[in-house]
């Protein structure tokens, strides 16, 4: 499901005009998508995205840190048990830092703009906690709904609307079953 979702979110941003580099790693650390678009002069619009897409979340978003593993007497940092809205809030803290704001993550956008202005934005499908989803939001990380992408591919029209990209056929068969 990643990979679609990944496919599908890349082709939205090139159909809106910028341009890509998806799945860019440094050892283990990746970055899903890195979007950017001249939007005149020596001005860019620089996107940093995540993207995870579950249709039936049987899991958080976020991992558990340590505090909360020790708190909750888990031994997984994926356990799905219950977390009150401090544990929630600190898990996604921790879940934006490591995925937009870690040393590594900065360096790798650098190397691409290091002039850029970046943005963060995470796109989701279905989750367990909605909770979740304001506490990235807090953190300076736009929240954007896998629905609301995928409508906008099969119904906005923009000047660099092309077929035969990455995802084209896919965004057609969709259209096909909206019709």
């Amino acid at each position: 499901m990643a990979l679609q979702a990944e496919t599908l979110v890349e082709e939205w941003f090139n159909r809106n005009g910028y341009f890509t580099i998806r799945g860019l790693k440094d050892k283990i650390e990746e970055i899903d998508i890195l979007a950017v678009k001249n939007i005149g002069g020596n001005n860019w619009d620089c996107i940093h995205c995540e993207v995870q897409v579950s249709i039936r979340p049987v899991g958080y978003i976020s991992k558990l840190t340590a505090q909360v593993m020790s708190e909750l007497q888990v031994l997984k940092n994926t356990s799905a048990k219950i977390r009150n809205e401090q544990q929630l809030k600190l898990c996604a803290a921790q879940w934006v830092e490591n995925k937009f704001f870690s040393p590594k993550k900065q360096l790798l956008r650098d190397k691409l703009m290091s002039s850029g202005n970046w943005r963060y934005q995470f796109i989701y499908g279905n989750v367990k906690d909605p909770i979740e989803l304001t506490y990235i939001a807090r953190q300076g990380v736009q929240i954007i709904s896998f629905r609301n992408v995928l409508d906008e591919l099969c119904t906005k029209r923009t000047e660099f609307d092309f077929s035969g990209s990455s995802a084209g056929d896919l965004v057609e068969i969709i259209n096909f079953i909206n019709e």
